[in-house]
């Protein structure tokens, strides 16, 4: 729970971090992502990974009412690793994406979302003895926005700012983004039962 003095007295930005610093952690963590930064993720386990990921983010894009971008990243990136058309389709979703019903709860699970473009493209680096180098396929969603990615962050923090005024607003974005960020740990809990089979 975020304490309300301290929505007041920090930018929204240093507020939505320290609320969520303890899940990034975990999830820094999480067997699959330590397993490519370790540069041993085997591929089946990685078509898994991105399987988990495409079912978070199909439901979580359509509830924040954003474009599909980073689902249809992750189904090239399956498709490119073997993964047939039907079986992406049957690929299960997540049941349990927080409702984003207002301009203040979605920007603060975007700020789950935005906030992990920044470290993917480390990972997408990560990646090149599975994968090989200098190509881009396979770790389309990894690579993200490419050399846009902090311009685009930079825009989503001034979006994310405007509503710093509001006490209110500071509390639903709170809320939302720690309400996202443990809906994401808890399906990527699952990873493993996602099929990477083609």
């Amino acid at each position: 729970m975020v304490d309300e003095a301290e929505l007041s007295g920090c930018c929204l930005r240093d507020i939505l971090r320290d609320a969520t610093r303890d899940v990034h952690a975990r999830l820094h963590r999480h067997p699959g992502f330590a397993a490519i930064q370790a540069r041993r993720i085997a591929l089946p386990d990685y078509r898994g990974l991105l399987a988990r990921l495409l079912g978070f983010y199909a439901p979580f894009e359509a509830a924040a009412g954003v474009r599909p971008e980073r689902s249809r990243w992750l189904a090239a990136d399956l498709a490119t690793l073997g993964m047939a058309p039907a079986l992406r389709a049957a690929l299960p979703l997540c049941p349990y994406v927080p409702c984003l019903d207002t301009p203040e709860r979605r920007i603060g699970a975007l700020y789950v979302a935005e906030g992990s473009t920044l470290g993917g493209g480390h990972l997408a680096r990560r990646l090149d003895i599975l994968l090989g180098r200098d190509t881009l396929a396979g770790r389309r969603f990894f690579v993200g926005r490419g050399a846009t990615t902090d311009a685009a962050w930079h825009s989503f923090i001034r979006r994310l700012e405007a509503f710093a005024g509001n006490a209110v607003a500071r509390r639903d974005i709170a809320r939302a983004a720690t309400a996202t960020f443990a809906a994401f740990e808890q399906w990527l809990g699952g990873w493993q039962a996602t099929t990477g089979a083609t």
